[in-house]
């Protein structure tokens, strides 16, 4: 877990410029206009308080649901295969986007239109109010954006199969995203300017270092499992006893001592 952990928070960070791409303008409008009785601290830790709170809600659910789908496959008589599925769906999505970056004509999948409406509706609304209260509604509202970042990383809190890890895999990456969103400004922008050709490459490269780490994770678990498991083989084996000709039934006594004789 802290492999994976931290590898989030490296992916997070060196993505995070995608973030500043897609959620520019909200935190323009979040942070932007500070009144009299409200300083921009006071926005910022608003906004980023509402984004923590509904992505390590959105990691709780993913984890959730990862669980159960451990839990099926166990009884089943699989094993767990969130992790694996997760991994194996991320290392898909950065493959996918390289094929693009090297030329590949590859569709993709837009949010459904009442979905980009309900988005639009609640963004509008959270304009209309105060200066913190907007802040707070425009960060809680961040999770329902249209962003196959973020969702991605949402795969790898539901491989955790745990809602507790799950939020902390979100939260971590939410952590990653804060340096770039609460210094936007004219350094980020030339940042996004000279790096802006790369970022797709380097959000696939991340994509692909996010799932094979999470993969790894999983079949570093089998060794030890499979260790416990002919460990216990054997002690049972040592346990089992040989029972005595006497206790063995009429018809299997004398077979019994004829095969103990030398």
């Amino acid at each position: 877990m802290t492999a994976l952990v931290a590898t989030v928070f490296v992916a997070s960070l060196l993505g995070s410029l995608h973030c500043a791409g897609m959620c520019g303008p909200f935190v323009a409008f979040a942070v932007g206009q500070p009144s009299e009785s409200t300083s921009r601290l006071t926005l910022q830790l608003a906004y980023h308080g509402g984004r923590l709170a509904t992505y390590a809600l959105l990691g709780a659910v993913a984890g959730s649901l990862g669980a159960l789908l451990d839990m099926t496959s166990t009884l089943a008589g699989l094993q767990p295969v969130a992790m694996l599925l997760a991994g194996g769906l991320m290392i898909g999505f950065g493959v996918t986007e390289l094929l693009r970056q090297f030329g590949q004509r590859i569709g993709q999948f837009g949010p459904p239109k009442w979905f980009v409406k309900l988005v639009q509706r609640g963004q509008r609304q959270a304009l209309a109010l105060q200066p913190t209260q907007r802040a707070l509604a425009i960060g809680l509202l961040t999770t329902l954006l249209p962003c196959g970042w973020l969702y991605a990383f949402a795969l790898t809190a539901a491989g955790t199969g745990s809602p507790i890890y799950g939020a902390l895999v979100m939260a971590v990456f939410w952590v990653g995203t804060l340096p770039v969103l609460v210094s936007l400004g004219a350094s980020v922008q030339l940042a996004l300017g000279a790096l802006g050709k790369q970022l797709p490459l380097v959000t696939a490269i991340a994509l692909i270092v996010v799932g094979l780490t999470t993969i790894v994770g999983r079949m570093g678990l089998e060794p030890a499992a499979l260790a416990q498991s002919v460990a216990s083989s054997s002690s049972a084996g040592e346990s089992i006893a040989v029972p005595d000709a006497n206790e063995l039934p009429p018809c299997c006594r004398e077979q019994a001592n004829t095969t103990a004789k030398p």
